[in-house]
């Protein structure tokens, strides 16, 4: 398998910078909506695969998992060693990526991917792993950010007019993917993919408007009671048109045949 892996990739620009209330918003409601999918139980085997600094990793051990966590860069695993040191968390840590899972086949209860499928330089070799290394009654969930939701199309629509009549510094294009992602999914995308080796048993969308331009700091302006009811407002409203969400959750058991 011939596949190009940063290595030493850090977070860096995921987490710097400011973070308007939509975005804290967002990254709350995805972890508190990938945790609740994954339900973890006292006892099993729980993979996160693309861990990062192992933050969601130990929150799964705390629930009373066994959880592993798996990243392919050395500069991650560093900092997430240093971070399970402090907080006495016995998660294990694997340096390894997700199309080669190195893993038993049907060894895990469960496992998890947050945020992390469109870094991956075959997404679609990542979940069929995922589904082999799982016991037949185990379940995978996963965690994506949507390239056609709502604030996309609305921004794509949009850009070459606020360029054309607002000067200077322009929010960036949410439509275009990041320099550290590899895929751009999709409502559809996703969907298909997973079905190909899962059976898909719940689909979670989550939040409208993220970074539509000037939105974070339009929802910054009223007082943060208001800002926060608006968001859940809207997080409500994504559950009706999920290819339109901003994130897309799904959890599925692997396919038999």
């Amino acid at each position: 398998m011939d596949l190009k892996v940063d290595l030493d990739w850090d977070d860096e620009e995921v987490v710097s910078g400011v973070h308007y209330l939509d975005t804290v918003f967002l990254f709350n409601r995805m972890t508190e909506g990938t945790q609740s999918m994954v339900a973890p139980r006292k006892g099993e085997w729980i993979l996160d695969i693309g861990c990062g600094k192992a933050a969601d990793a130990l929150q799964l051990a705390e629930c009373g998992g066994k959880v592993a966590g798996l990243d392919p860069s050395g500069r991650m695993l560093r900092e997430a060693k240093d971070y399970l040191t402090k907080c006495d968390s016995a998660v294990a840590l694997v340096r390894g990526i997700g199309e080669a899972l190195p893993f038993k086949k049907h060894s895990l209860d469960k496992v998890v991917c947050k945020g992390a499928l469109d870094h991956f330089p075959d997404p679609q070799r990542s979940i069929k792993e995922m589904s082999q290394v799982l016991k037949p009654e185990g379940e995978a969930v996963i965690a994506i950010a949507n390239f056609e939701s709502l604030s996309c199309r609305f921004g794509r629509a949009s850009h070459s007019i606020i360029k054309k009549f607002i000067k200077g510094d322009h929010p960036r294009t949410p439509w275009e993917i990041p320099l550290d992602h590899t895929y751009k999914f999709d409502y559809p995308m996703i969907i298909g993919l997973v079905e190909r080796h899962f059976e898909v048993k719940k689909i979670l969308p989550i939040s409208l408007l993220w970074t539509t331009p000037y939105w974070g700091k339009i929802i910054s302006i009223p007082p943060r009671r208001i800002s926060q009811t608006i968001l859940v407002f809207l997080d409500m409203i994504a559950r009706r048109v999920p290819s339109l969400s901003d994130v897309i959750i799904i959890k599925g058991t692997p396919r038999c045949d």
